[in-house]
């Protein structure tokens, strides 16, 4: 898949307009409609006319056409399994995120 040509307008293009859609988005969303209609207060998502919410994705526009490029997405053009956390998911002061810190940033000094 990512041995063909590449062009090099679509992808800037694309990563240009791109957004990151994730909870808090959703939920500003969620917000902003119902400033626009109280009517839709405590209503579902589906009930507001947006669709579901399934986790953080990646969001662009290219030549009219919506994209969204989610974990799933990733993790199958990689060939790995799709799971784990999100290293924001771990408090401040917990030895897992001082461990993936440290992991992180020893690879980068190492590369």
């Amino acid at each position: 898949m990512l041995n063909g040509p590449i062009y090099s307008r679509l992808v800037k293009e694309f990563w240009m307009k791109v957004q990151v859609y994730d909870e808090l988005s959703a939920r500003l969303e969620e917000e902003a409609l119902v400033r626009k209609d109280p009517s839709l207060q405590g209503k579902s998502r589906e009930e507001m006319g947006l669709s579901n919410f399934n986790g953080t994705v990646i969001k662009s526009v290219l030549a009219g056409v919506e994209i969204t490029i989610s974990r799933a997405h990733l993790a199958k053009l990689l060939g790995i399994e799709d799971n784990g956390q999100k290293i924001s998911e771990y408090k401040n002061e917990t030895y897992y995120r001082q461990n993936i810190k440290k992991e992180l940033y020893d690879a980068e000094k190492i590369a």
